[in-house]
């Protein structure tokens, strides 16, 4: 009976040598790539000519479930799970309606663009976007998604010019949590490109 003691308290002490050697890899913080490249102008409204008209982008809604730290991902139609060790760097609602603009203002040249908030300036319209669903099915390696594009005057009191609705579904070019991020700038950049046309014609 000693013997085996004194056997196993060696092999316990390797074993806990063993893991002090193998420290837990450091997190990985995931930024969404941009969706557009950065605009040539400032984006302050006061920045662009008198004459251009001005639009009120409003934060995007995303599905509540996926307003979290941590990257999350559709394992099947009634399961989320979440890539390992990995967190968002910023808030995924902010990062997306922040690309979202900046997407916008390429599609847009010669508009004033502000987000939310346009201080004392009075927008000629306001668009609201919710993308719910937005999920990344990560069994087939794609981004599901259905946008909302709610366009609207600017008065004090809003009444709605026109309302589209696109579903779109976007392979990823890996099964990484990086793939899943680059999916979601690719969605940005197709509904931008998808309200533009919307905004300018309503605006005729």
């Amino acid at each position: 009976m000693n013997a085996l003691k004194l056997w196993i308290a060696p092999a316990l002490l390797v074993g806990l040598l063993a893991a002090c050697a193998s420290p837990t890899p450091a997190p990985v913080l995931l930024t969404l790539p941009p969706a557009a490249p950065a605009p040539s102008v400032a984006a302050a409204p006061s920045a662009v000519a008198a004459s251009a008209p001005l639009l009120a982008v409003r934060r995007v809604n995303i599905p509540e479930y996926l307003v979290a730290r941590r990257v999350r991902y559709r394992a099947d139609s009634a399961t989320l799970a979440e890539w390992p060790n990995t967190y968002w760097a910023e808030r995924i609602e902010i990062g997306v309606s922040r690309e979202f603009v900046s997407a916008l203002r390429q599609q847009l040249p010669g508009w004033a663009i502000c987000e939310t908030n346009c201080g004392d300036h009075v927008p000629a319209m306001t668009l609201q976007l919710n993308l719910v669903p937005m999920d990344f099915v990560r069994g087939t390696q794609q981004l599901q998604a259905h946008a909302r594009l709610t366009l609207s005057d600017g008065g004090a009191t809003a009444h709605v010019l026109r309302v589209e609705e696109r579903s779109f579904t976007l392979p990823a070019a890996a099964d990484t949590a990086q793939a899943h991020a680059q999916a979601i700038a690719t969605l940005i950049q197709k509904v931008a490109a998808e309200a533009a046309p919307m905004i300018r014609d309503a605006r005729r």
